[in-house]
């Protein structure tokens, strides 16, 4: 338990260290306007730090999460008899794994992405954009239990009262700043405070367990958010990257029924079939509107014929997953 702790702790404090030094002004001249800048420089902090500040317990899990996350907690379940407590323990292992790695994956490019904001380099920042989320919409109902950072890295423009409030932060204030505005100017704060968010981020959930009804629940949990909100276009509404963040939330569902098809498999036989075909279903219309190097079209390229369809298809596969808690015993 110590270890635990000391690691989240460790994380936590150069996470809030790298938040704050953006934001940090030395003043030399007092109120006089008298150089004192070789004696006692005065600290003044700008008011954009104090909005920055983060609850003292950054790694705390809450309810976060869209769409479907975030829902009330179904009664206890037990374990379905035909599955050994180690062979579903293996498979939480294996998404710890692919948890930690999508973690790694996500600093990496999102890294790329905030030097092109913070060099001012417009057009490039926008081509790496959509790539740059992959991680975080793969893994998201872990990234998003930590409700802090859910708040600073993937939060909407809705919840706040305009789009220039300094709490609004995160990938998607750099997204309207390219996308809408066509400027990176000002926005090099956000970009790297959007760096030290998941430094942090990586911290809490290095040192998280990951119980097997929260993996099992992801599956559908990924799906649900595209079919109930990300559908809309209001995810990204500024770049219209949204078919990466859709295929990306496709692929963290299809790690998780990969690591327990083999107990699937043995209990409901017919029920892997359904979400197979149904996984077929939908990235065939993905692949529909996919390019070269695997990028994807513009999203208002989407017809509304296919958004209904689509709409409808991930519906299903949202509710076939949905069983998978019921076959599992979780």
């Amino acid at each position: 338990m110590m270890k635990t702790k000391t690691k989240i702790w460790i994380g936590i404090g150069a996470y809030l260290l790298a938040s704050a030094s953006p934001m940090v002004k030395l003043s030399s001249t007092d109120r006089a306007g008298v150089d004192r800048s070789q004696s006692s420089p005065s600290l003044s902090i700008n008011l954009i730090s104090q909005t920055y500040a983060q609850p003292p317990d950054p790694c705390r899990k809450g309810l976060g999460g869209e769409g479907g996350e975030g829902s009330s907690e179904s009664p206890a379940a037990s374990l379905n008899p035909l599955i050994k407590p180690g062979e579903l323990e293996t498979a939480v292992i294996g998404y710890q794994t692919y948890v930690l790695h999508e973690v790694d994956r996500l600093l990496a490019d999102a890294k790329v992405f905030t030097d092109l904001v913070i060099a001012g380099d417009v057009k490039q920042a926008k081509s790496v954009y959509g790539s740059s989320r992959l991680g975080w919409e793969r893994i998201e109902p872990i990234a998003e239990a930590f409700e802090a950072f859910d708040n600073s890295i993937d939060v909407r423009v809705d919840e706040f009262k305009d789009e220039n409030d300094p709490k609004f932060t995160g990938f998607h204030r750099l997204e309207m700043g390219l996308f809408k505005h066509n400027t990176t100017q000002g926005y090099e704060p956000f970009a790297k405070k959007l760096m030290a968010d998941l430094n942090a981020l990586k911290a809490c959930v290095a040192s998280l367990e990951i119980a097997p009804k929260d993996m099992v629940r992801g599956a559908s949990e990924l799906i649900e958010e595209v079919a109930q909100g990300k559908i809309t276009g209001e995810e990204e509404r500024y770049s219209r990257t949204d078919f990466w963040s859709f295929k990306a939330n496709v692929e963290g569902s299809e790690k998780i029924v990969e690591l327990i098809r083999p107990m699937v498999l043995r209990i409901n036989p017919e029920l892997l079939r359904q979400i197979d075909n149904d996984f077929a279903v939908v990235n065939q219309m993905l692949k529909k509107y996919s390019l070269p190097g695997g990028k994807f079209m513009s999203y208002d390229q989407l017809t509304p014929r296919d958004k209904q369809q689509l709409q409808a298809d991930l519906a299903r596969l949202a509710e076939n997953l949905s069983k998978l808690r019921g076959v599992i015993g979780v």
